[in-house]
């Protein structure tokens, strides 16, 4: 490892066919595509949080509850989805 150490980095998976990985310490203060990410690899909620709390920690606070936010309407889609396929007769 030539004395450098591993940045901080979560892998998404997109498809089960490619991996994204998001360098943690260099997080664009716009989330949007991180927003992307997380919709199209369906992630689950611990990768949301984990996003919005580093987003929070560099003081993007906007980015940090945008991400909150949109990981809430997520689940909640998720859920009243499953919901409304297993109430069918």
């Amino acid at each position: 490892m030539d004395g450098i150490p591993a940045g901080r980095s979560i892998d998404i998976e997109l498809g089960g066919q490619e991996v994204i990985t998001v360098d943690l310490e260099n997080l664009d203060p716009n989330p949007a595509d991180v927003l992307d990410l997380l919709k199209e690899g369906n992630c689950k909620i611990w990768v949301w949080t984990k996003f919005a709390g580093e987003y929070w920690r560099r003081g993007y606070l906007e980015a940090a509850e945008r991400i909150a936010i949109s990981a809430v309407d997520c689940e909640k889609s998720t859920l009243s989805f499953a919901g409304s396929t297993d109430m069918q007769p």
